[in-house]
């Protein structure tokens, strides 16, 4: 690897929040100069790769600095065959989705003989859809979609179904889907760099920074796994009162008492230190329409407080407040998923009315929650143009030690007419932008 690639490499890993220090650049060096035999990338590999959840970033930004430097005649001859590809393509009848490469460049998903190493994509079709704006996600599945991806789909799993394929074709079949989408993936991300000249298109793309209604189910998992640690960290507190022990401040009062004991000699210091308490929490959900995007992982969030702190009162709410405190949650979320959709249709029209419900929180829960309490509200205050009917929840500031707000809007939309965000702020703590898993790991730090 040259020297300009290597620099490279280091720069775009920084900039898509992967760790590396100067200690790893030089014993990278040394390695690659220890171990010729060793290739280059799996040195990097080892050495930078800590997190499972990176690999994927890792393995994309090698392809675009150093494997794409090929040589004129290798593109050329890439061209050459993706043009006879496309003339084939163009001549067969293109049943069931048996063939792909219309608009995008492509290859026979029905050729088996090293199809993900085939598989190409037009640059120059996907820098105009990008000019027009268009995001991600919509790339890749317009690209699929040119492709015949869905239909190639969609017959095999006609044929699944009908039993006409034995479990060994489908497994191979699943597999072979997985691998054509992350490659796809792949080369739409390289385009996007290339043509913003940034790294930014891959930091969007990292699950600490999508939107959480868009993760996958890999990456929901990643952030369910980071959301326990953090809750971990959040149950337990320092709290006000004192204990003896070997290290912290010295207890002059009890120094004072032992030694009249022993007739003023002093053998040896106490210390005091806070015991740990675990403080009380009560969690607000907003599971009205507007937020239907992230109720999965609002509620995922309040299922991981309610396994770590002492004392956890839960109440969803729309228009109107029901108390989940005591329902059983399930790793999977499917009942209380069922839940919130049978209540809402019962008692609520689907629509935000805040003031009511703090009017409603005020009156008749407020006696149950302790002085000491911090509230978390997670919602994204649009009221539908109601009364906000704020008396209430400055009598809910007034009792409780904290309100947080934890709101999936961008702060610029707070603003905005329907929202009652304004309204409310002198009587929370503090508010906090929490669309992404790195906005929750930011408020975890901050606040807790």
């Amino acid at each position: 690897m040259n020297g300009w690639n290597f620099l490279k490499l280091i720069h775009a890993l920084r900039q898509v929040s992967i760790s590396v220090s100067s200690q790893d650049v030089y014993e990278i060096q040394r390695c690659l100069v220890r171990f010729p035999y060793i290739s280059e990338k799996q040195i990097f590999k080892a050495l930078l790769i800590r997190k499972p959840q990176d690999v994927l970033t890792f393995e994309t930004i090698w392809r675009i600095i150093v494997d794409s430097a090929t040589t004129d005649d290798e593109t050329r001859r890439d061209k050459e065959a993706l043009s006879l590809l496309e003339k084939e393509n163009e001549s067969s009848p293109n049943i069931g989705g048996l063939g792909i490469g219309c608009g995008f460049g492509g290859v026979s998903l029905t050729n088996s003989s090293n199809l993900i190493n085939s598989l190409k994509i037009n640059p120059l079709k996907l820098e105009k859809l990008m000019d027009q704006g268009v995001d991600f996600e919509s790339l890749v599945n317009t690209v699929l979609t040119d492709m015949d991806y869905f239909t190639w789909v969609n017959s095999y799993d006609l044929a699944y179904q009908r039993g006409t394929l034995t479990e060994e074709e489908w497994y191979t079949h699943q597999t072979k889907r997985s691998q054509i989408m992350e490659e796809i993936k792949h080369q739409v991300l390289a385009v996007q760099v290339n043509q913003e000249n940034s790294w930014q298109p891959l930091v969007r793309q990292h699950w600490l920074f999508k939107p959480l209604s868009t993760l996958s189910d890999q990456e929901k998992s990643l952030v369910k796994s980071s959301i326990r640690k953090w809750a971990r960290k959040l149950a337990i507190r320092p709290g006000q009162r004192w204990k003896t022990g070997h290290r912290g401040m010295i207890d002059v009062a009890r120094i004072v008492q032992q030694s009249a004991q022993w007739n003023g000699l002093i053998f040896r210091l106490s210390y005091h230190r806070k015991i740990p308490r675990a403080p009380e929490l009560v969690v607000l959900c907003d599971v009205s329409n507007s937020m239907a995007a992230y109720v999965e992982f609002v509620i995922f969030l309040v299922s991981c407080l309610r396994g770590r702190f002492r004392k956890v009162r839960v109440y969803f709410f729309i228009d109107t407040v029901w108390d989940v405190s005591e329902f059983v949650w399930n790793e999977d979320l499917e009942e209380v998923k069922q839940e919130i959709k049978s209540w809402g249709h019962k008692i609520s029209l689907g629509f935000s009315d805040y003031g009511a419900v703090f009017k409603e929180l005020a009156e008749n829960y407020l006696k149950d929650v302790s002085s000491r309490a911090t509230i978390v509200l997670l919602g994204d205050g649009k009221n539908n143009y109601r009364s906000s009917q704020k008396e209430y929840i400055a009598q809910i500031s007034e009792n409780v030690k904290h309100i947080f707000w934890l709101n999936p809007l961008d702060v610029e939309e707070w603003n905005e007419p329907d929202n009652i965000m304004k309204e409310y702020q002198p009587y929370f703590t503090r508010a906090y932008r929490c669309r992404l898993a790195n906005d929750l790991q930011n408020v975890v730090k901050d606040v807790f």
